[in-house]
């Protein structure tokens, strides 16, 4: 009896190999063809996370009341998560920081950021979804527009941690809100809570910050209005320009308004003939570096800036400036 039963146990073990092996085996043909499908199920699930995410943010970023709700929303959820418990995290976390979201400053920055990620969803969903350049010229001008967003002489937006001492104590050079929306719009909760960070990865706006002002300008904005030679460009550079002008004269010391006038600024007037030049209107960009050639001759960009304009205008030209000693 017990040697029959072990056979039948052996028996259906080889059966069950067999069937198991037969299992294993795969249709490469079939195989193609599921890949395919499935591929093509996942482009329309992705398209569809970022379509949506796009029109909510999009929409939501023309409110700033509704704004900060889809931000705040956002940020329960990824920082408190939907328990009872988080619920009550956030709760006394919305208390203690109840002046910070009820400002002016925390309203404008985060109805900017909503508008920044939400355009960059659009770039994500390819060319014919994208914002044109001026999309973004106008966003960027709507940052240089908010109180206190002023550049640096680095080229860099400050933040919470940048204070000007003064009598009785320190004053912040940002807005109150700088450091909730200084990291990357492909780190903020609401990419983080809508799962769409993988979607954004090979999207270089993603990885800017919609509070940097600089870098917004020198790497989004500059780009775009350049290759659609939008004359729009030159007029947010005159903003640009003058808003540091402004800011700088305000808030550094003498030696540091030196170093702006003697070094930065003359660059940023270079760069700004270079765009001008880049777009066609060569005879324009060169009178300006001709310009600032003469009035900086001791600039330490003199022979680098000297050879630039001697290419583009030809060796031996009498018109431009002697190398200073």
């Amino acid at each position: 009896m017990n040697f029959t039963l072990g056979t039948l146990v052996l028996v259906l073990a080889l059966l069950g190999g067999r069937v198991m092996g037969q299992e294993a085996k795969l249709d490469r043909a079939k195989a193609l063809a599921e890949l395919k499908e499935i591929e093509a199920k996942s482009e329309k699930l992705t398209q569809g996370l970022l379509e949506k995410a796009a029109k909510e943010l999009t929409e939501a970023g023309s409110d700033k009341f509704k704004a900060v709700q889809l931000y705040l929303d956002s940020y329960r959820n990824v920082e408190f998560g939907h328990t009872q418990d988080g619920e009550g995290r956030y709760q006394q976390w919305r208390i203690a920081n109840k002046e910070k979201i009820v400002s002016l400053d925390y309203g404008e920055a985060a109805q900017l950021h909503v508008q920044y990620v939400g355009l960059v969803c659009r770039q994500a969903l390819g060319e014919k979804e994208a914002p044109r350049a001026e999309e973004w010229g106008k966003y960027w001008e709507r940052l240089m527009d908010t109180k206190d967003n002023v550049e640096t002489t680095e080229d860099v937006p400050p933040t919470q941690e940048k204070v000007e001492k003064k009598a009785g104590g320190g004053r912040r050079q940002a807005k109150q809100s700088g450091d909730d929306f200084a990291h990357p719009a492909l780190e903020s909760p609401l990419v983080r809570d809508r799962q769409i960070q993988g979607f954004l990865g090979e999207v270089k706006e993603a990885t800017v910050s919609s509070s940097s002002v600089g870098v917004i300008f020198n790497q989004v904005v500059r780009p775009r209005l350049r290759g659609a030679k939008s004359r729009d460009l030159i007029r947010l550079w005159d903003l640009r320009i003058a808003a540091m002008d402004k800011g700088i004269g305000k808030e550094v010391k003498t030696l540091g308004l030196d170093d702006y006038k003697v070094l930065k600024r003359p660059e940023l007037l270079w760069e700004r003939a270079d765009d001008l030049e880049k777009m066609g209107d060569q005879e324009a960009a060169w009178a300006k570096k001709m310009e600032i050639l003469k009035s900086c001759p001791y600039h330490p960009k003199i022979a680098e800036w000297i050879g630039e304009l001697k290419q583009a205008l030809g060796e031996g030209s009498s018109a431009l400036p002697e190398k200073a000693p």
